[in-house]
Order: structure tokens, then C-alpha cells, then sequence
């Protein structure tokens, strides 16, 4: 179940940044991390298998662009928090971070950028 907590933070946290600009500057994702019923439930959400929360549609329509871009029209801080959750997802669920690329990048167009910015922030 971690694993599901740290995937359900990150989309949480994606979709936040994106979706709600500076407002989320703070964002603070331990606290979505400690909460496995609220991950999970966005981690429904956005890959279509349960129902969504109004922050949940957010962050469902903020994905795509989000991980088409690597976080491009994201600010500095707000790069790193999804650039730590992305890493998070990875490293507890290589499985499930490959299934939310295979549904927001189903082509791959976008596989090595997004990579790129994993490994160097930028």
C-alpha cells in the first residue's frame, strides 16, 4: 500500500501544480503520503477507475500537460515537488509510474524528456 501512497501523491500533486498554478507553491506532500485512502482515491481518478473529487478532475486534465511538458510551465519549486513525487512513484511502484505514462503518453513522444527531467530538475 505505499506504493499506492506515493503514486496517489504525486498524481495529486501534478495535477495540483498545474492545475492551480502558485497556489500550491507550498504544497506539502507528506501529508498526502500519510493518507492512503485520499491517494488511492485520486490515483482512481485519474487512471479512470473510480469516481472524482473537483481537485481530482483538476488534477486529471493538468496531467497530460504536465507530463507532456516534464513540468515545463511549472516554476522552480513547483518542479521540484513533482519531479520528488515522480522519483517517489518509481521507486516504490516501477509498474504503476509505467502505467501512468502508458495512459497520459500512450505514443512515447514525450518518454526521454520526461526522464531527462527526472534525472536533472531541468
Amino acid at each position: 500500500m505505499t506504493s499506492w501512497m506515493v503514486f496517489l501523491c504525486a498524481l495529486a500533486a501534478l495535477g495540483c501544480v498545474s492545475a492551480q498554478g502558485n497556489r500550491y507553491e507550498n504544497f506539502n506532500t507528506d501529508a498526502i503520503i500519510q493518507n492512503e485512502r485520499i491517494l488511492l482515491a485520486y490515483y482512481k481518478c485519474v487512471m479512470d477507475k473510480g469516481p472524482c473529487t473537483k481537485d481530482g478532475k483538476n488534477f486529471k486534465r493538468a496531467l497530460p500537460e504536465t507530463l507532456s511538458t516534464a513540468c515545463g510551465r511549472c516554476s522552480s519549486k513547483q518542479k521540484a515537488v513533482v519531479r520528488s513525487l515522480l522519483l517517489g512513484i518509481r521507486t516504490k511502484s516501477e509498474p504503476r509510474f509505467m502505467e501512468l505514462l502508458d495512459k497520459y503518453d500512450p505514443e512515447r513522444l514525450n518518454r526521454d524528456s520526461l526522464y531527462k527531467f527526472l534525472i536533472t530538475g531541468v
